[in-house]
């Protein structure tokens, strides 16, 4: 009999030792899936921030003019050009990113180094070109001059809003990036005067 109660006893304790387990398993997959996960919200706008780029079409006329003085005479040599291309703007993210999840809230604090010239896809055509043998355009010219029209094309893409809308299309795609996730992202960018010139 004695035998007996403590088969029963111990049939009894594994039972509640059991249940105590399934309980403690239960309860502790119900805090996990409550827990909220930064990670992969800041994964989704890391990777998102690297195609935060904005392509504008731009076209100018340039016309350059280099003047040799030889004794009294003045002997100049000019070129028109005329330069057509993409701009692309966006961020160097080497020069200050960050992204900080507050959990509670589900809010991202994005912050943004600021906008500049990626790149500059540039066609350009000679329309005209005077020269003589006092002053001939040379090859240096030639480089120096289009290297001149690309950085008037960048400008010129810089003056019509380039870095606005650089900064308008990463806000648009954090917000988008973050509100898949349940969240919000609220973006910031630094100053003005850190963006190289063109």
């Amino acid at each position: 009999m004695t035998g007996r109660r403590g088969v029963v006893f111990l049939a009894l304790l594994a039972l509640l030792l059991g249940v105590a387990v399934g309980l403690g398993y239960l309860l502790g997959r119900r805090g996990e899936t409550s827990r909220v996960d930064s990670a992969p919200v800041v994964q989704a706008v890391k990777k998102v921030a690297r195609l935060a780029t904005v392509e504008m079409e731009m076209a100018d006329v340039v016309r350059f003019e280099d003047v040799k003085t030889i004794f009294v005479f003045d002997v100049p040599k000019n070129a028109v050009l005329r330069v057509r291309g993409r701009v692309l703007g966006g961020f160097d993210l080497e020069k200050g990113f960050s992204v900080e999840a507050d959990a509670a809230s589900r809010r991202l604090t994005v912050r943004m180094p600021a906008p500049g010239i990626v790149a500059v896809d540039e066609r350009v055509e000679w329309f005209s070109e005077t020269s003589g043998w006092l002053n001939p355009i040379t090859p240096e010219d030639r480089t120096r001059w289009g290297t001149w029209a690309r950085g008037a094309l960048g400008r010129a893409a810089r003056d019509a809003g380039l870095f606005g809308k650089a900064e308008a299309h990463a806000r648009e795609l954090f917000s988008g990036a973050a509100a898949a996730f349940g969240w919000t992202a609220e973006t910031s960018f630094a100053a003005e005067s850190g963006r190289p010139s063109p």
